[in-house]
C-alpha cells in the first residue's frame, strides 16, 4: 500500500504542477473543475445517495453552479470590487469556522446534520465551491502583469499542504502516541500535527532565506501556522463525514490514496483563507 501510494504521488504531483504552470487560464479552469466534480461525485456518497442517477444529479447541479458562477464572475482583478467572488470566499471561510466546531464537538454534533441528506449536500457545496473559486482566483492573481505569478502562489499553497502532510506522516507514524481526536480519526496524533507544523516552519524559513529575508516575516509565520492548522481540520472534517457515511476512503480513483477528496481535503480548507490573505494582505506578505 505504501509503495502504491508513493508511486501514485510521483505521477500526480508533476501532472498537477504542469496543469498549474502550463495550462492557460481556461484550460486550468476546466481541469480544476473536472477534479472538483469528481470530488462532488464522492461527496454524494456521503449524503446517503445510493442511486447513480441521484449522485449524477448532485454532480450536474454542482457543474451548473460552477458554470453560472464562472460566467457571472471575473476571476481576475481586485477582489474588493468583485462582490460575488468575495461573498463566495467569505462563505468558505465562515463554513470552516463552523466545520471546526462540528469536528471538535463530534460525535454530538452529528445530531445536527447526519440524519439530513440535503444538509450534507449543502455542506459539500460549502466545502467544494469556495475552494474551487479560490484556486481560480489565485491562478489569475495579477495575471495581466505576470502570467506565472498566480501559478507560483498556488505552488506555495501546495508546498505548505504537502509539507504539513509529509511532516505529519514522518513524525506521526513512528512517534505518534497522543490521539488528536480519536472519535473523528483514530490515526491522527498530536505529535503528527506538530511534526507537520515544524516542517512547514522549516520550509517557510528556507524560502525566506532564499528570498533574502523580505519584510514582514512575522506575517509569513502567522499565515503558515493558521493554514497548517486549517489543513489538519480539512483532513479531520472529511474523516468525520466518512465515519458517519461508513466509508474508509472517499473513493477509488487514486490507487493507494483512496479518492479525490482524500487528496484535496486540506486544499478545500486552506484555499479560501489563502485567497483572502493574498487579496487583502498580499502587499504586506510579498
Amino acid at each position: 500500500m505504501f509503495k502504491q501510494r508513493v508511486l501514485t504521488a510521483l505521477v500526480l504531483a508533476p501532472l498537477a504542477l504542469c496543469a498549474v504552470f502550463y495550462l492557460p487560464l481556461m484550460g486550468f479552469a476546466i481541469i480544476l473543475s473536472l477534479a472538483f466534480l469528481l470530488g462532488a461525485w464522492e461527496w454524494s456518497g456521503f449524503c446517503g445517495l445510493s442511486k447513480r442517477r441521484l449522485r449524477a444529479g448532485y454532480v450536474v447541479t454542482t457543474a451548473g453552479i460552477m458554470a453560472l458562477f464562472y460566467a457571472l464572475t471575473p476571476l481576475t482583478g481586485e477582489l474588493s470590487s468583485n462582490t460575488l467572488l468575495l461573498s463566495m470566499l467569505l462563505l468558505g471561510a465562515a463554513w470552516w469556522i463552523v466545520a471546526i466546531i462540528l469536528v471538535l464537538s463530534f460525535p454530538r454534533s452529528q445530531r445536527l446534520w447526519a440524519s439530513s441528506d440535503w444538509r450534507r449536500a449543502l455542506m459539500g457545496w460549502f466545502t467544494l465551491l469556495p475552494a474551487w473559486a479560490a484556486l481560480l482566483f489565485i491562478r489569475g492573481f495579477d495575471y495581466d502583469t505576470s502570467p506565472f505569478y498566480g501559478a507560483w502562489l498556488i505552488f506555495a499553497l501546495l508546498g505548505l499542504v504537502w509539507a504539513a502532510d509529509i511532516g505529519g506522516y514522518i513524525v506521526g507514524k513512528p512517534f505518534g502516541r497522543t490521539k488528536l481526536l480519536p472519535k473523528v480519526s483514530p490515526g491522527k496524533t498530536l505529535e503528527g500535527m506538530l511534526g507537520g507544523l515544524v516542517l512547514v516552519i522549516i520550509v517557510v524559513t528556507g524560502l525566506m532565506f532564499w528570498l533574502d529575508w523580505p519584510g514582514q516575516a512575522e506575517h509569513w509565520y502567522i499565515a503558515a501556522v493558521l493554514l497548517t492548522v486549517l489543513s489538519v481540520f480539512g483532513d479531520l472534517s472529511e474523516s468525520m463525514f466518512k465515519r458517519v457515511a461508513g466509508k474508509k476512503d472517499s473513493g477509488i480513483f487514486l490507487p493507494g490514496h483512496g479518492g479525490i477528496l482524500d487528496r484535496i481535503d486540506s486544499l478545500t480548507a486552506t484555499a479560501p483563507l489563502y485567497a483572502l490573505l493574498l487579496a487583502f494582505l498580499g502587499k504586506q506578505f510579498l
